[in-house]
């Protein structure tokens, strides 16, 4: 009985620590940040079967991350894979490093990120967990040949970084803006967005 008693506060305790510090990802406000997208190479990048997404952002002033060549498309040479690029380069190659935001609201619960095949070229795409919801086409390398290729974002969609508490994090954000992307501008992306949930 006097083992119990001395548990119930700390149980106490321990609930209200719980209830207070571990809320749910989406309950946290992260804003985002625009950057230079000169210093950051968007890759699609040979694996297994298929193509992965691969981003490098060089760090100023420094030994160069990668380097380009040809045009539609534009193959990529990782020069980043040559060399210990800690403190030269940062890369980022899946769901830790980037995810989709759109309409200044974070969709990457929502939305898997790949790249396909189709008419020739690689597309950049957003896949809802739900299949009957369209496809966000997100960028495309303009062609295709071996190796890695550069992916071009359509209009209306922007490399940004996440912020959080108006501090700049590692985290990327393909950013889009329905309003820019369904624009008279923007009639060559395939898919037309606002039917995220």
């Amino acid at each position: 009985m006097k083992v119990l008693q001395k548990l119930t506060p700390l149980v106490a305790v321990v609930s209200a620590i719980s209830l207070t510090s571990f809320q749910p990802i989406n309950a946290v406000n992260f804003g985002e940040k625009n950057i230079e997208e000169d210093n950051v190479a968007i890759i699609a990048t040979p694996f297994r079967h298929g193509y992965t997404l691969m981003l490098v952002e060089q760090i100023p002033d420094q030994r160069r991350c990668w380097s380009e060549y040809g045009s539609n498309p534009v193959v990529i040479d990782p020069l980043l894979l040559e060399f210990d690029f800690t403190y030269v380069c940062k890369r980022s190659t899946d769901s830790n490093g980037y995810s989709i935001r759109l309409d200044q609201e974070d969709i990457g619960m929502d939305y898997l990120i790949d790249i396909v095949e189709e008419d020739g070229e690689l597309h950049l795409v957003g896949i809802h967990r739900n299949p009957k919801v369209p496809r966000l086409y997100i960028g495309k390398t303009n062609g295709i040949t071996e190796g890695s290729l550069k992916i071009f974002l359509n209009k209306g969609w922007q490399l940004t970084k996440r912020t959080y508490q108006g501090i700049e994090t590692e985290h990327f954000y393909l950013s889009g803006s329905s309003v820019a992307i369904n624009s008279t501008e923007a009639t060559n992306c395939p898919a037309v967005v606002g039917v995220h949930q």
